[in-house]
Parts: structure tokens; sequence; C-alpha cells
């Protein structure tokens, strides 16, 4: 079912996107028919042209093509000034309204937005990273690879050539529309990363606003900001410089670091540690500070052991703990010791 559901998004989004480009491109077409209507009134009335005749007319005059030109001598000097005044107005306005609707019309990216916004406006229960830095695109692959439906709504234009496809909308974060068309209303989960804290906090305020029940995901460059942000609604708040610094602190402490889980409290936060076994070693001679979590044998996990268990050569050893107590860990583990 789930299978089916993806593909009638593909078609209908082929099927869409046309009028939402269209869209797009209302108002220039609007101001182009008023200009065309102005001219063909003018030939009506003075030339006693019927209307298709004059709005045929009329649009040799727009496009300055010249295919119909009413005998000079005989035109009323009335005529004369409100063509001459229409002309001038028409070139410069079809110049930039014809450019401005063929850009939208052949632009790539014009369709990709077109067709991401309507998919996003019929996704439910999918993530909507909003942002505009490196984190939103890391994030954006990293759910694609794990198969998880996701929309972007980023105001980058960096970050939206580089997502491309139909998972991206190039918008205004604080935007209602927009996030209405990232389906932030039908969504389960968003995660924020404006690169500005202020602005990630409007963000965070707004889709509170739009969809209560929202699990909100805040990524902050100021710690100090935590707590306000869980009193906007925020669910977690990932201090984003703070746990860079940490990691980059354990690794020049050891180089064993694997990464750091982080708790919100801060209080616990530990290190993963990923050691090559060099020679036999019984876990209960490792330091009390780390907790060994796997072993991998053979390219296996084996979570199944006990402080008696022993070591071999070849395995590799998973810990958690304190960066402080790697080097030991190291230390005992080497072929050397």
């Amino acid at each position: 079912m789930p299978g089916l559901r993806k593909v009638i998004l593909d078609v209908m989004e082929l099927l869409v996107a046309p009028y939402s480009v269209l869209r797009r491109i209302y108002f220039q077409i609007a101001l182009l028919a008023l200009v065309v209507l102005a001219n063909a009134v003018i030939f009506v009335k003075y030339q006693h042209l019927d209307w298709i005749s004059a709005i045929y007319a009329g649009v040799n005059v727009v496009t300055t093509v010249g295919l119909y030109a009413p005998n000079i001598g005989q035109m009323p000097s009335l005529e004369k000034l409100l063509l001459v005044a229409t002309i001038v107005m028409a070139v410069g306005l079809y110049t930039s309204l014809i450019q401005s609707v063929v850009n939208t019309v052949v632009s790539r990216s014009s369709w990709a937005d077109a067709r991401a916004r309507w998919r996003g406006s019929h996704l439910k229960g999918h993530t909507v990273i909003i942002g505009n830095g490196r984190i939103v695109v890391t994030a954006a692959k990293r759910l694609s690879s794990l198969g998880k439906e996701f929309m972007v709504l980023t105001n980058s234009k960096d970050v939206f050539d580089e997502l491309q496809g139909d998972r991206a909308i190039l918008g205004d974060p604080e935007n209602d529309k927009d996030l209405m068309d990232a389906g932030i209303t039908s969504a389960s989960s968003a995660v924020i990363a404006m690169e500005d804290d202020v602005k990630t906090l409007l963000v965070t305020l707004k889709v509170q606003k739009l969809n209560p029940p929202l699990n909100t995901i805040c990524v902050v460059r100021q710690d100090s900001l935590i707590d306000v942000f869980r009193t906007a609604g925020a669910d977690e708040v990932i201090p984003y410089e703070d746990i860079i610094g940490r990691i980059t602190a354990a690794a020049a402490i050891s180089r064993n670091v694997g990464g750091v889980i982080f708790t919100m409290d801060r209080k616990a936060d530990m290190v993963v540690g990923f050691f090559d076994v060099g020679r036999e070693v019984k876990l209960s001679e490792l330091p009390k500070e780390v907790v060994p979590i796997i072993i991998v044998q053979e390219g296996k996990l084996n979570p199944f052991f006990t402080r008696d268990t022993v070591l071999k050569p070849g395995e590799t050893l998973i810990v958690l703990g304190n960066p402080h107590y790697f080097r030991e860990v190291s230390r005992k583990l080497s072929k050397g010791e």
C-alpha cells in the first residue's frame, strides 16, 4: 500500500506541475492581456474593427511585429496619441514580462519546486526540515538513505540546488503558505535549523501554532537559549556548536573516538570509542570508567558477553565512557602491552 501511494504521488506531481507553474505567471499574463485589450479598444473605436480583428491588431502593436498598420493619414489625431502612449508603454512592459514568463516556464527549479509543493501538501506523517545551512542538506540526505518521507523548506538557493528533485521547496520558512505547502500541518516531526537562532525561534513558534502536536527538533548555536526554545514548545534542542566542540575535544584526547551520545541535560554526555584488539585481554582488566557495548567478530556484532569474556586479536571492541580513559584501554589492547 505505501508503495502504491508513492507511485500515485509521483504521477500526480507530473500532472499537477504545469498548473502550479502557470499560477506563478498569472500576474504577468494578466498585464499582457490588459495591454492588448487597451489597444484593441482603440482599434474598435477608431478603425471600427470587429473584436477578433482588434485583438489581432493589438497583439501586433504589443509585439511590434507590424503585420497590421492602418493608414496613418486617415487616423484621427487622438487615436495616434493614444497608440503612441500604449506602444511606448508596451515595448518595455512586453520585453520584461515575456522574459519573466519564459524564464519561469523553462526553469528546471520552477518545475521541481512546483512538484515539491504539491507533494508536500499531500504527504502525511513525514518530516519537514526547515533551514538554510549544511545541517539541512545532511539531514535530508540521511533521511533519504533511510527511506523516510521528508520535505525541505529553505530560503537558500544553494541548498535548494544541491538537493534538487521533488523534496525541496524554495520559499520563506517564516511564511505560513510555504510551511503549509511543505505539509507542516500533517507532518509528524519538524527539524528547524536556521543560521540565526532568533529566526529558528520564530519558525518554531509558527510551526507550533500550525501543528501543536508536532514533534519539534531545533538546532541552535547558543546553548544558553535551550530553555527559551523549550518554553517555545521545542521537544528537543540540539546545541550544534557545543556538540561539535565536545566531539573535537574528545578526539583531541583520544583518536579512538567514534561519536558522542548527547543527553538533553548534558550531565551524562558519553563518548563512543572503537578499539582494535591486538592481544588477548579479559574485559574485567579494562578501566571501570568505560563500558563495553559490542564486540565485532569477523564483521558480526556480538552484544552477548560478560566481564570474564576474553577478547581475541582481530576483534574490535566498541565501548561507551569517559574519553580520558581511552588511552588506557588502547594500551591494554595493543600488541605491545
